[in-house]
């Protein structure tokens, strides 16, 4: 009699546990519709559908692994006062972190990596960097709220089991989730095969997706080298394939007080350590900070002005500026003194009469002597690049002010925020997507950073730079050693590329 109740306590606990995480499956499905309006809806009726039936496929097969590895198992111990809490702390923890997943993913476009605490840790500083102090203190509450709720749920289900069992089944939505879950691999086996592009660029919609391609079923037979396929598939980045996305930016700007003059210069690698030794004798109140641009001159520039990667220039060069914009509306006079030969576009702002100014000072010497000679002057209330000749070295960005804090490495996408952040203090409705920080505010360090122009890639990482060619084949040199590295994991490279296309949409 004892045996056949513990069997009956036991077989009752597995059926709990299926009916829990099938619950859970239900309330994901919820949460996983922030993940359709993260990007473009697909623009085809089939393209659709197949996000529908894929997206119910897919999430309950993500909480049923999750039950079989993290729930299952403490089942197996026939101790319900211990499964159902513990099932309720998984459950609860999991919907947190796909919530979150599903923030980062809508505002960066790459899920959080699970695999990895300083992936995490990075994620969530990325995700909470514009968001009020009391953000993790409201979701550490959400997950609180939800941990009860899951409590609740564990404790009805197991009183009402019965009446819960005979509610799924009579609605069928084991079969229907399985028959998505099929149906949406074969979907996207056929559209890899008819490079049908609605369904292929949703490869990276949902966490942990890898749908079956064409290409996996011919790596069994050895016809293609899918290791090799994968990488030129995820590494290779056509512009032509994309459009900008044509943003209106609405913010005010408060006039500045003072001029503010922004230093451009280039110089030998060689010359850069000496230049930054004889520039903090001469001024000791100098902050400098290593300054990475793998780029030329004019594309550095570019960049520095724009706040956006090179790659952005030939899609732009119609459109105003922001950082025109913004000159416009504080009432402020662009002044550029261009001692090189690059030409650089007539905006409105260089044509405004103003008590205070923007100033731009570019140009090009071969020696540090040359260069601190030009810039003495100059120091005071600006902000100074020292660009490296070489592209596989650091520059310098150089800063005045006794209350300035640089981080350690620096990108010429730092100045744009820093103009109209730090110096003009604007204000804007909404995020602009800027793709660096405000040097006047407290230091951001950065595990990596990204540009391209038409050649490449390029990715800085643990003090090296990444080269990605057109044909996905990459490089890595470390900029203090100048030697062949290993490159970062994929992960790094993909969220990387992410944020590049970041003002793109798909043609």
């Amino acid at each position: 009699m004892l045996l056949n109740s513990v069997n009956q306590t036991k077989s009752k606990l597995y059926s709990w546990g299926h009916w829990f995480s099938l619950t859970n499956a239900l309330v994901g499905l919820l949460i996983a519709v922030v993940y359709w309006f993260s990007q473009p809806l697909p623009d085809t009726f089939l393209g659709l559908i197949y996000m529908l039936i894929y997206t119910a496929g897919h999430i309950p097969f993500l909480f049923f692994i999750g039950y079989l590895i993290l729930v299952f198992p403490i089942t197996l111990t026939n101790k319900p006062n211990i499964a159902r809490p513990w099932a309720a702390f998984i459950s609860a923890l999991g919907l947190t972190i796909l919530f979150i997943d599903a923030l980062v993913f809508s505002a960066n476009g790459y899920h959080i990596n699970l695999l990895s605490l300083d992936y995490i840790q990075t994620d969530f500083q990325v995700l909470t960097a514009s968001l009020p102090t009391g953000f993790k203190a409201a979701l550490f509450v959400v997950f609180l709220a939800i941990l009860f709720l899951q409590l609740i749920l564990a404790n009805a289900l197991w009183r009402n089991l019965e009446k819960y069992r005979r509610w799924f089944i009579k609605s069928r939505i084991i079969p229907i989730a399985i028959s998505c879950f099929v149906l949406g691999h074969l979907a996207h086996i056929w559209a890899d095969l008819s490079l049908y592009k609605p369904i292929v660029k949703q490869d990276k919609l949902l966490p942990f997706s890898y749908p079956m391609t064409a290409k996996t079923i011919l790596s069994d037979s050895g016809l293609v080298d899918l290791e090799a396929y994968n990488q030129k598939k995820v590494f290779s980045f056509d512009l032509s394939n994309y459009q900008m996305q044509s943003t209106q930016y609405q913010f005010s700007c408060l006039p500045a007080n003072r001029n503010l003059s922004i230093n451009v210069i280039s110089l030998p690698l060689n010359q850069i350590s000496s230049l930054e030794l004889e520039t903090k004798r001469f001024n000791h109140s100098i902050e400098v900070s290593k300054h990475w641009s793998p780029l030329d001159v004019k594309e550095s520039l570019f960049e520095i002005m724009s706040g956006l990667p090179s790659i952005y220039q030939q899609q732009i060069e119609k459109s105003q500026s922001v950082l025109d914009n913004a000159l416009l509306t504080a009432h402020i006079g662009l002044n550029i003194h261009n001692q090189t030969d690059i030409e650089l576009p007539l905006t409105q702002s260089i044509q405004r009469v103003s008590s205070n100014q923007l100033i731009f000072n570019i140009a090009q010497f071969e020696d540090y002597h040359s260069a601190l000679e030009y810039l003495k002057p100059k120091l005071e209330h600006a902000i100074t690049i020292v660009l490296a000749k070489e592209k596989q070295g650091y520059g310098r960005l150089m800063m005045h002010g006794e209350l300035i804090s640089l981080p350690k490495i620096t990108t010429n996408f730092d100045i744009l925020p820093s103009i109209l952040e730090g110096w003009l203090t604007c204000s804007f409705q909404s995020a602009y997507g800027k793709f660096g920080h405000n040097l006047y505010s407290v230091p951001n360090n950065q595990s990596w950073f990204v540009t391209a122009n038409q050649d490449a890639i390029y990715v800085w990482h643990n003090q090296s730079t990444t080269t990605i060619q057109g044909n996905a084949q990459m490089t890595s040199i470390n900029l203090n050693s100048n030697e062949v590295v290993e490159p970062p994991k994929n992960p790094i490279l993909v969220r990387a590329i992410n944020h590049l296309k970041h003002f793109l949409l798909d043609k």
